[in-house]
């Protein structure tokens, strides 16, 4: 008998309640042992958020870094190209 090694797919639903524990966590201030929220991160394979740095589903980062792109974009050069 040959066990299987399957990864299991971490759904947008579970990715919202973790991430709903960890920002309430990290605006507690609550102890956490070191490299607890990168064990989170990894785990429910949730992203940073590039304008708030907190938690997000795969989803949101996808669409927030496009437009954090485009934003820097604008600012640094006046105006954005290829990012559509």
């Amino acid at each position: 008998m040959k066990l299987r090694n399957t990864v299991r797919q971490v759904t947008e639903k579970e990715q919202k309640v973790a991430i709903d524990f960890l920002e309430e966590l990290i605006f507690s201030d609550t102890k956490v042992p070191d490299g607890f929220y990168d064990k989170m991160m990894k785990k429910y394979a949730l992203m940073s958020d590039p304008f708030t740095c907190l938690p997000c589903t795969s989803k949101e980062y996808a669409k927030n870094s496009l437009e954090y792109s485009r934003q820097c974009m604008i600012e640094k050069y006046g105006h954005c190209d290829g990012l559509e």
